[in-house]
């Protein structure tokens, strides 16, 4: 099964309904920063992380997280957009937001404490 981290300024209400409703749109200068940081371009020139192409949706980002294996460039980039837009990251259609203290990025071990108390709802 694939799930894919949907990263933006959700109702969490909603992302237990399995649905996508931005509260408001991602500050995209800070998306493309940390794109432009982790991620490459496909030969098409689309935005990829970890080879899996990056969906822009809504005042949203999602890409591909868990699918035979862990895409942790994607957590990372996640856990960056988290930290610096107050965001939720979330697995929609696993129907939950996900604490960044679940992802691991590049810091081989969850983000626990470096990431407490910051959720943007």
């Amino acid at each position: 099964m694939l799930h894919r981290l949907t990263i933006g300024h959700l109702d969490p209400v909603a992302v237990e309904r399995r649905q996508t409703v931005p509260t408001k749109a991602l500050d995209m200068d800070v998306v493309h920063r940390h794109l432009r940081d982790l991620g490459e371009r496909d030969a098409d020139g689309t935005m990829t992380l970890g080879g899996c192409k990056v969906q822009f949706e809504n005042g949203a980002v999602r890409c591909l997280w868990k699918g035979g294996r862990t895409n942790r460039l994607a957590e990372e980039f996640a856990l960056r957009v988290q930290k610096d837009t107050g965001c939720l990251i979330a697995d929609v259609g696993g129907y939950r937001v996900i604490e960044p203290d679940e992802l691991v990025g590049f810091s081989g071990q969850a983000h626990g404490a470096a990431s407490e108390g910051v959720r943007g709802r």
